[in-house]
């Protein structure tokens, strides 16, 4: 299972989004500076977001992002389904077949199922839903 580079940089940068005064818009600059993270490439990855519903952009003086929903209402399965080209978590270049093929699609399900009970604001309150391995 590959857990892209996108959606790992998304998450945090929504999270860091979110922990942002609501009412306020958050420059990219800014998010960019706190999750070192470089401006062009937030740049890209917010214009998905945007897209996907998850962001609004708020143009000119004191403008930024802002989240198109509450944090509570936001998944984390939404965000990689948001920045990647095949949706939620994948096993990309997986050459399994067969019965070891059937095994990584059940995990891959597993994964999906979980990332859609973790909310943005449940992980901004350390709170992740369901059994955590130890």
């Amino acid at each position: 299972m590959s857990h892209s580079s996108k959606a790992r940089y998304a998450a945090a940068a929504v999270i860091d989004l979110a922990g942002q005064a609501a009412a306020r818009p958050t420059t990219l600059a800014a998010i960019a500076q706190r999750q070192n993270i470089s401006v062009s490439y937030l740049e890209q990855l917010f214009a998905r977001l945007r897209a996907a519903g998850l962001l609004k952009s708020v143009r000119g003086p004191g403008g930024g992002y802002v989240l198109a929903r509450p944090s509570q209402e936001i998944t984390i399965a939404d965000i990689y389904a948001a920045v990647n080209d095949r949706g939620a978590p994948n096993n990309d270049g997986d050459t399994s077949t067969g019965k070891t093929a059937a095994l990584w699609r059940a995990v891959d399900h597993e994964v999906v199922k979980f990332l859609r009970g973790v909310t943005v604001h449940d992980v901004m309150l350390d709170k992740i839903a369901g059994p955590l391995p130890t």
